[in-house]
């Protein structure tokens, strides 16, 4: 029923003469993530210079150091929460873009990229509620942490489609819909490392176009799972209403 390759050709025919947007929302995001690092690489350079680590005679030393003297600075601190919430924002108005691709071939514009903020008070919800039961299997073990990570991967397409359902249905939902099919995802999650690779070759500039279409070849994965959960009456009609 998984069907990668399916998931990813179709994204390349969706993205289509309408990579402009899909690529506008990458930089965005990848401008406002640079930017909110930027007291975390001053601090960092800082305590490098202090510690005179331009000398690589003995680097694990010099790296021991720079670890025992490094202190988080309140304006890190600010700007880590800053861009823990502004990424889950931004998140979800690129599902929302890429969602409304998914069901139509017309042009998408930087409105509808302007409308998927509206529901900004969920994506920080979804995203605080996925990273508290993430947090609290990953202390049992790596590997159960890692599980449930897939299994709560479609909360934020969930919210995006259904805004009447609430972040905790939306996260058993996904739970259900994922059943079976984790490895099918996490597979399709590192069949893009090649591309990845070839990316950094390009100084960077390659993930502009890649991050849009992991982004859309995952948006019909989600469809795909929906279907076959609806189908096989894992879940039903009901289940995405309030």
């Amino acid at each position: 029923m998984f069907n990668r390759k399916k998931y990813k050709e179709f994204a390349r025919i969706q993205l289509k003469k309408r990579w402009t947007l899909p690529v506008v929302m990458t930089v965005i995001t990848f401008v406002i993530a640079i930017l909110l690092e930027v007291p975390y690489t001053q601090n960092l350079m800082n305590v490098f210079e202090k510690q005179g680590a331009a000398s690589t005679a003995n680097f694990w030393g010099t790296y021991r150091q720079i670890l025992s003297s490094y202190k988080e600075t309140p304006l890190e601190r600010i700007c880590g929460w800053a861009s823990f919430f502004i990424s889950a924002i931004i998140t979800l108005a690129q599902y929302h873009v890429y969602l409304k691709m998914s069901r139509s071939p017309e042009p998408v514009h930087f409105g509808d990229f302007m409308e998927g903020f509206n529901h900004w008070w969920r994506a920080i919800l979804a995203t605080l509620w996925m990273y508290l039961w993430i947090i609290l299997w990953t202390l049992l073990f790596i590997i159960p942490g890692i599980v449930k990570t897939i299994a709560y991967s479609q909360t934020y397409f969930i919210i995006t489609e259904f805004p009447e359902i609430s972040v905790t249905k939306a996260l058993d939902i996904s739970k259900l819909i994922t059943k079976g099919f984790k490895w099918n995802l996490f597979i399709m999650w590192i069949s893009f490392i090649g591309w990845g690779i070839i990316s950094c070759f390009t100084c960077g500039l390659g993930f502009l176009w890649l991050v849009p279409y992991m982004n859309m070849s995952m948006t019909n994965a989600y469809h795909g799972l929906m279907k076959h959960a609806l189908e096989s009456q894992i879940i039903t009609a009901d289940d995405l209403k309030q």
